[in-house]
């Protein structure tokens, strides 16, 4: 009796330990568990947060190249508009003194003077008179002091029809001189000059300039011939 009693006794106290040893092994094997899914969660949130941080990052560094792109675009264009507005000022000013020279260096042409031909009197024999400040003395093999000769024969004669003859056009061999002699003064003189046709019809002034010959000053012309 005493005996199954001692028995008894220990089934129930072994029965008791291994009780509380599974309990201790499954409170055990709970809090692995619980570790294994903390840890997890911890694992899978911080590659998440990576992602997400490197995410963030390359989008902030391709935020930050278009930035700096556009800005280098700006600067460029910005330079390229300084470079172009540069050049045209340049070349508004290389035109600008050109004017500048061109007009404080005056032509031959203005120098000279163009052609003045104005209508002569509706009552009087002059059709039109004609002013050239570019006729030029015609030349001459006279010495000075030079004296005023009318003789058809002389050298006078002779320069002084080339003179009339590069004023009107007419050329010496077509020109019939109805009357060349004195306008005034020594140096003066003045000729009434036809076409062997009589179609044109001219009285022209001449002038000496010493040391370069006879020079045409005016040309009328006229309606009809004169012959003085």
């Amino acid at each position: 009796m005493h005996l199954s009693k001692i028995s008894k006794g220990s089934r129930f106290e072994n029965r008791d330990k291994r009780r509380k040893a599974n309990v201790v092994l499954n409170t055990l094997i709970g809090i692995v568990v619980l570790l294994i899914i903390v840890i997890g969660s911890s694992l899978m949130l911080g590659g998440n947060d990576s992602e997400q941080a490197s995410k963030d990052t390359n989008e902030e560094t391709g935020s930050n190249q278009i930035e700096n792109k556009e800005e280098k675009d700006k600067e460029q264009s910005s330079s390229k508009e300084d470079t172009e507005s540069e050049q045209d000022s340049s070349n508004e000013t290389d035109a600008s003194t050109e004017d500048d020279e061109n007009s404080e260096e005056p032509t031959e042409e203005e120098e000279q003077g163009e052609e003045v031909v104005t209508e002569g009197d509706p009552n009087s024999n002059v059709e039109e008179i004609v002013e050239n400040p570019s006729w030029e003395p015609v030349g001459t093999s006279q010495a000075e002091p030079h004296v005023a000769r009318y003789d058809k024969s002389s050298q006078d004669w002779a320069e002084m029809t080339k003179a009339m003859s590069s004023a009107t056009g007419l050329s010496e061999s077509d020109m019939t001189i109805w009357f060349l002699g004195n306008n005034g003064s020594p140096n003066d003189a003045v000729g009434t000059i036809s076409s062997k046709d009589k179609s044109q019809n001219y009285r022209v002034q001449i002038t000496w300039v010493e040391n370069e010959g006879w020079k045409p000053v005016k040309v009328e012309k006229l309606k009809e011939t004169e012959t003085r």
